[in-house]
Order: C-alpha cells, then structure tokens, then sequence
C-alpha cells in the first residue's frame, strides 16, 4: 500500500516526469518547417536539403511550408508565434534590419536559436542588359549618382543580402541612403524582375543567381568574399575593388518560438548536425553551390547578437530611425 505522503510526492513529480518523457519520445508525429520566403530560392532550397537529411538520417517526417510574403515577415511571425513544444520551428535568417524599416520589432529573445547549416556570400548582380560590366564601373556610377539606380534587396530589405552590400558600398564613399532599395518575397521573383529590367542591380547569393547567369540572362559584377567562391572563381572579389578584405553574406539556421524546452533544442541540434555530417547533405549541397557552415546553439545566439548590431550600423547610415 503507498502512503498518502509518497501519493502526495508522487503526484507533484508528475508533471516533471510527463515533460521529460515527452522531450524524450520526440517526435511523435511530423514536425514543420516554416521557409520565410519563396519557393525556388536559396533559403527554400537549402531548406529541403536538409529536411531530405533530417528524414533520412532522424527517420522523422519533415514538411516544408513556404511562407514568404512581406519579404519573409509573415513567415518569421508564424514562427514566433508558434507553439513552443518543437513540432513547428523554421528558417532563421538575418532579421534585424525587419524592425528598422518597419515591417516587425523581431529581436533574439524571440527566437529559440538551434543550429546553423548553411553560409553563403552576397553578391551585386545585374540584368545581361546592363551598361556595367564590372563593379568598379557599376559602384563609380552609383557614387556619381547614387538615386538614379534601384537595387533588389531579394527578401526585406535590411536583411540577408542588402545590409552586407551597403555597408561596402559605404567603405566606397557612397551615400546609400540616396539609393532605392526595393523589399521583394525571395531571390527568385527579385531575378525575374532584374532580368525584365524593373531594377538595376539585385543583392543576392551566386547560388541562388546560378540558373538566370547559366541562361545568360543575369550578370555577376562582385561577391562579398575574402576568397573565390567555389564554382563561381570567376566572380570579382568586391575586396579588389574597395581596397580591403570583404566578407558579407547571409547564414541559415533553424529556430522555434521563445521558450522552446533546452530538451526539444538539443533533440533538434542533434538532428541538424547528424543532418549536416551526412553524405548526402554535403553531395546535395555542393552540386547545388551552397556553403556549409556548421554552428551548435551557443555559436548561433552568438552569431544573431553580432548579427544585431552590425545591422544597427549600416540601418543608421540608410537613414532608417531618423
């Protein structure tokens, strides 16, 4: 017979014991990944490729949902919005420059940091009908006249891409503030407007710019790399430019809502690094051009902090919060 003093233990233990087991099991049905942006792009691409190694090598059931509207803040919001119990997490992106212009107050603590998979270069692209055929002539031109050009920023602008090629652009002498930067739903419907000559200049990954310059219908004038990107070496680097070493780009990772259990976290660190460390994960990346840049949960929050504040540096010089 149990004592009502172990009865009264017990059932004060249960709720602790429930939570542990249920982080244990997890996951017991599919899980949910929220892409902030357009099917077809690097951040739904490298998404799947994951996704594809998760499931083979966690045996778990993944999803994809695109969610890409308003620059990838309606994807972001969901996201942040979701229950905290690991089953819908999403892509987590450079965020910061969202609150500056006024699309969303998103900020680290809203964010329950997992891991990093993915790093790529920006790069400044042009339509194959461009007057610019190199950097050099492209950055003179937009420091002669810098509110004569439009320039795509792929997602929201202060984010992924944009924020790295301003702040170079700024190293040159350029008052970026003068140029129009337009906020698009992803890579992918900003190429298709570069190449139909709605803008000038697009802020973009070589990868996801691959398939348009395959076609001869975009142009690489410069990657934001300290070194040649592989299977883009031709690409000027923008440091030979602008006189000094450039490295700006964008980083990938997955998050979940605030509050995410340091259990249902560390399940899904496991999941992406035994993901990333899988052949077919690096086979399928590299064919597709992406970098792998392997960060756990404490380099990430490290990451998005820095993240935050170089972001604050060239908002400011954009003229944003005046």
């Amino acid at each position: 017979m149990i004592h009502p003093r172990n009865t009264l233990l017990l059932l004060a233990c249960a709720p602790a014991m429930v939570a542990a087991a249920s982080a244990a099991d997890f996951p017991t049905r599919p899980v949910t990944i929220i892409v902030p942006a357009a099917a077809g792009g690097g951040g739904d691409t490298t998404s799947r490729i994951l996704a594809r190694s998760i499931e083979q090598e966690m045996g778990w059931t993944v999803s994809i949902i695109n969610q890409g509207q308003g620059g990838g803040v309606v994807g972001l919001t969901s996201m942040v919005n979701a229950a905290p119990d690991g089953y819908t997490i999403g892509l987590l992106f450079p965020y910061a420059g969202y609150k500056y212009t006024g699309q969303a107050t998103f900020e680290g603590s809203n964010f329950s940091p997992i891991a990093n998979f993915n790093g790529d270069s920006s790069s400044l692209v042009t339509s194959a009908s461009s007057p610019f055929k190199t950097l050099a002539e492209a950055l003179d031109a937009i420091k002669a006249d810098p509110a004569k050009y439009k320039i795509h920023c792929s997602g929201g602008c202060g984010s992924v891409w944009d924020v790295p090629v301003a702040g170079m652009m700024m190293d040159y002498g350029i008052d970026v503030e003068k140029i129009t930067w337009i906020p698009g739903q992803g890579a992918a419907t900003g190429l298709q407007e570069l190449a139909s000559g709605g803008v000038d200049f697009q802020t973009v990954s070589l990868p996801e710019a691959s398939a348009l310059m395959t076609a001869g219908l975009v142009r690489a004038l410069g990657v934001l790399s300290p070194t040649p990107v592989p299977g883009f070496e031709d690409v000027t680097l923008a440091g030979d430019v602008v006189g000094h070493p450039v490295d700006g780009g964008t980083w990938r990772a997955l998050g979940g809502p605030a509050g995410l259990s340091a259990e249902i976290v560390g399940t899904w660190e496991e999941a992406v690094e035994k993901a990333v460390q899988s052949e077919s994960f690096k086979s399928a990346m590299k064919t597709a051009n992406f970098g792998i840049k392997w960060m756990n949960t404490e380099d990430l929050a490290a990451l998005m902090k820095r993240h935050e504040e170089d972001t604050a540096r060239v908002m400011a010089a954009l003229g944003y919060g005046k």
